[in-house]
């Protein structure tokens, strides 16, 4: 059984963020199944380092797709991507110190910082996407009705306009 195994409740509904988290995931199985199967501490190094670059890049989209839907609270969710960040820097730097800090203290750290981020910040993103998609759907739908309405309009002016040129003049 996976170490930490991704759930339909995480998914933020953007096909590509949802697809970098669960690479996130697989990171940090990969980190937890090698420390537990005895690997050395460059290899454990190497797939934190892995989880530091991947994480910066992931964070960078996250933020490149919450610019571009004008989600309001942008910037305070960058500083959580940077406190998230330095988190798993600091851990990478400890590990290159003393790769005998790694515990399982370490593994939940790990499994905690995604899935509470996940779960606390970025379906925050996904609620304010699917409300704004509904205010955008009430909108298109009530664009589509007044255009129906001015159609029907023209419609019955048409009429009226041949029905009178068709009415004859009584002489």
């Amino acid at each position: 059984m996976a170490f930490l195994s991704w759930r339909d409740q995480y998914r933020v509904g953007v096909e590509h963020i949802d697809r970098e988290h669960l690479f996130l995931f697989g990171l940090i199985n990969g980190f937890h199944d090698r420390h537990r199967s005895g690997a050395d501490t460059r290899e454990l190094q190497s797939i934190l380092n892995d989880l530091v670059q991947y994480s910066e890049e992931h964070f960078r989209h996250e933020e490149e797709t919450m610019l571009e839907n004008d989600y309001p609270t942008l910037s305070a969710h960058c500083a959580l991507h940077e406190e998230l960040y330095l988190a798993i820097f600091r851990l990478g730097e400890e590990l290159a110190a003393d790769s005998s800090s790694i515990t399982m203290d370490t593994h939940r750290f790990l499994r905690n910082w995604l899935v509470s981020h996940i779960l606390t910040h970025d379906l925050q993103f996904a609620d304010y996407l699917a409300k704004r998609s509904a205010e955008q759907e009430k909108r298109d739908e009530a664009a589509r009705s007044a255009a129906a309405g001015k159609r029907e309009d023209e419609a019955r002016s048409t009429a009226a306009t041949k029905g009178e040129k068709q009415t004859p003049i009584a002489g």
